[in-house]
């Protein structure tokens, strides 16, 4: 794809002609005698507002290599592409069961729920490792901004958490959620700092947990203890939180949709009204926004019928719309910062195919994602704050079919050392420095660029 043609470089911009540290404010024009890629690192430090402008000249591909920290937001850039345009599969097929991923979406975890482990990758999904991580049915995760405190269930098993990214995982040894014989685990959400954590519980008739349960901790998950909710079997399936952790909504599979706007300490129940019809649904999964304003909602035929549609409030749950109508099992949902993009995965359902579902203007409208591929059986998504990294894989485990898992960034490269953008000749570029390692294209032209 080709843009407008590349201004000549200023005559006073440096002949670049071997890999070099580029200066804030600097200019260069690459014109090198040979063919060998060069390697152009940006500034570090560089003050807020500063500039970099880069011009191809000779046949030689350059690439804007990054500091750790680094991003550059490639709106504007010749070949950006939209979060979702592209994926790449990663790790071989296995029963994935969850995704979740830190805010900028760099580490991410995936479990399987089939005698599998709990990966965990910090490079946006190039690679991967276990760590100690024992072979469970891994059931749902969540993490803290930066992915430094990790939180995962196994169904069956207990809770357990990392405070190393994933290196080592030890179980939660309070006895409110370690019992030795296992507790039906199913959601489990983390404040931004990692300190409160939520998880749900399935009734177990006949154990210390017949009614199910909603269990949090304050620190860290070192101690836990149950939210006081109405009396009545409950059994809870999703629950997510606001980045502080103070709103936090769970659904249940028996209808029921409660809300916390004080850490767990008193709950209310919500109507998911939509104009004057009121749904009851087998509720299997929620999301919301980092302010709690935002939830997403579907439902799961695993609670009982399948969902009819994905619902979606922007006022924390007085009011409802159902922007996609389709009656599917519904499996999981994921929702930026802002709550301007959301993904939804959706298993095969019957005859019905499953598919990726992405919403960018707040679950007005959402769209089926061309996938790669032939597998349908989609199990889980993930969405990082900014929207711009997604991550998406298929499986099931009540038959234990493997599938793939892919990830997909778009209108950014990736954060840190690993990420790029690449050139050629006739392509130009200035890149202004907006703060907190973020870079923005200020103009640019030429053939398409390449980004990772």
């Amino acid at each position: 794809r080709c843009g407008p043609a590349p201004a000549p470089a200023p005559s006073s911009a440096v002949v670049v002609n071997a890999s070099m540290q580029l200066a804030a404010n600097g200019s260069y024009q690459v014109n090198a005698p040979g063919t060998a890629a060069l390697t152009l690192t940006l500034p570090a430090s560089p003050p807020v507002g500063s500039t970099v402008s880069v011009t191809g000249v000779s046949p030689t591909q350059w690439a804007l290599a990054q500091n750790a920290g680094d991003t550059v937001s490639t709106l504007g850039l010749p070949g950006d592409m939209a979060p979702g345009a592209q994926w790449t599969p990663r790790l071989n097929p296995r029963v994935w069961h969850w995704l979740s991923s830190s805010v900028d979406g760099e580490v991410m975890l995936a479990g399987e729920a089939a005698g599998g482990t709990q990966d965990t990758s910090l490079d946006a999904g190039q690679t991967w490792t276990a760590g100690n991580s024992p072979s469970s049915i891994w059931i749902n995760s969540a993490m803290s901004a930066r992915g430094e405190r990790l939180v995962a269930l196994q169904y069956g098993g207990g809770i357990y958490l990392s405070t190393d990214k994933g290196v080592t995982w030890t179980r939660a040894t309070d006895p409110l959620v370690n019992n030795p014989s296992g507790m039906a685990f199913q959601g489990t959400a983390i404040s931004q700092d990692g300190q409160r954590i939520a998880a749900t519980v399935q009734p177990a008739p006949g154990t210390s947990v017949p009614n199910g349960e909603i269990v949090l901790s304050q620190d860290g998950g070192t101690t836990w203890h149950a939210a006081a909710l109405p009396a009545g079997a409950h059994w809870w399936r999703g629950i997510a939180m606001s980045s502080t952790g103070q709103v936090i909504v769970a659904v249940a599979s028996s209808g029921e949709v409660y809300r916390s706007n004080d850490g767990g300490g008193t709950w209310t129940a919500l109507s998911v009204t939509v104009s004057t019809t009121s749904y009851v649904e087998s509720w299997y999964r929620v999301a919301m926004s980092a302010d709690g304003s935002t939830l997403v909602i579907m439902a799961n035929a695993y609670g009982g019928s399948s969902g009819s549609g994905v619902f979606v409030s922007h006022d924390g749950g007085a009011t409802w719309t159902r922007p996609y109508v389709l009656t599917a099992d519904y499996t999981e949902a994921s929702v930026s910062a802002d709550g301007r993009t959301i993904a939804v995965s959706v298993s095969n359902t019957g005859a019905t195919p499953g598919r990726i579902l992405l919403s960018t203007d707040g679950g007005a409208s959402f769209q089926p994602v061309a996938m790669p591929g032939t597998d349908t059986d989609w199990r889980a998504v993930t969405v990082s704050a900014d929207g711009d990294q997604l991550a998406a894989a298929t499986g099931r485990f009540d038959n234990n079919t493997v599938g793939q898992l892919y990830t997909s960034l778009g209108h950014r490269s990736t954060v840190g050392t690993s990420g790029a953008i690449t050139g050629a000749a006739g392509d130009t570029v200035v890149l202004i420095y907006q703060g907190s390692g973020r870079w923005a294209v200020q103009s640019a032209g030429g053939p398409a660029f390449a980004v990772r």
